[in-house]
């Protein structure tokens, strides 16, 4: 195996830290990596390495938005406004009880429950089907008892999320954000964006994020394309603490023996110093 693509830090690092040049316990140390990059991101609210990020954000009608991952590195859109980009109906209302459109982070997803409780679910992934042309293309060629129509081509992302809509007696009608248009300025360390104020008065351009539930799509790359030292050492040392501990007696505190004395710290007050480490990168929301 190796470290997971993400990790804070190498397998050759935490060797190097450690003292050990021997490949015997690879397989542990890189465990003891994943986990401590996973408790690191969980402390800070954070993903750090860098990696492409997809969000509904809720600016609540300010003119600046703020991602959830920072710094940015690009920005492929941001998207708002409402469009109809497709309408998918059930081929088999007659015979069915239910039938049911939704979608998610991850795909559209179809479902259906026969008049014998029969139940089906189709699910169409936008990592496979990016656009709305190929997704009513699978639809009406590959997914039984569903007909779907084009209203406009659009990035499939940009579909407005929303679950268990009924579509057994009409179509329904899936609207995606449509405006990627406006001006942007973009604070990259801050992870923020600010729609620009300098359009004409009479323009049709808007100074203002909509409000709404989660009205604004934002696509954009985020993170380091290398570790910060200090994060990366935090990782380490957590890695390290995980590395030594799977073969302590967990239940051993203390012991003496003569004049000799001997206190064992925990692994929760060991990575209880550690994480303390990082509240400059922990995110506050």
């Amino acid at each position: 195996m190796a470290v997971g693509t993400y990790a804070l830090t190498s397998l050759d690092n935490l060797k190097a830290w450690i003292g050990v040049s021997v490949a015997t316990y690879d397989a542990v140390l890189e465990q003891s990596i994943d986990r401590s990059t996973s408790i690191v991101e969980s402390y800070c609210d954070r993903r750090f390495m860098s990696r492409t990020f997809r969000e509904w954000v809720e600016p609540k009608g300010s003119d600046t938005l703020t991602v959830s991952h920072r710094p940015i590195v690009s920005v492929n859109t941001v998207s708002f406004g409402s469009a109809q980009a497709m309408s998918i109906s059930s081929d088999t209302s007659t015979t069915d009880v239910l039938a049911t459109m939704g979608v998610d982070e991850d795909g559209l997803r179809l479902h259906k429950v026969a008049s014998d409780g029969t139940t089906t679910t189709a699910s169409l992934a936008f990592s496979t089907y990016a656009t709305t042309s190929a997704l009513v293309t699978q639809i009406n060629s590959s997914v039984s008892g569903w007909t779907a129509s084009l209203i406009a081509n659009a990035y499939a992302r940009t579909l407005y999320r929303f679950a268990g809509r009924g579509v057994l007696n009409a179509s329904g009608i899936i609207d995606y954000a449509d405006d990627n248009g406006s001006d942007y300025r973009v604070d990259y360390d801050a992870g923020e964006t600010h729609l620009s104020h300098d359009v004409p008065f009479n323009s049709f351009k808007p100074s203002r994020f909509p409000r709404g539930f989660h009205p604004v799509f934002v696509e954009y790359e985020a993170g380091y394309a290398t570790a910060p030292a200090d994060l990366e050492q935090a990782t380490i040392e957590i890695a390290a603490d995980l590395y030594r501990d799977r073969l302590s007696d967990r239940t051993l505190a203390s012991e003496s023996l003569g004049d000799y004395n001997y206190s064992q710290t925990s692994v929760a007050d060991l990575l209880a110093d550690r994480v303390g480490k990082l509240d400059a990168y922990r995110e506050i929301r």
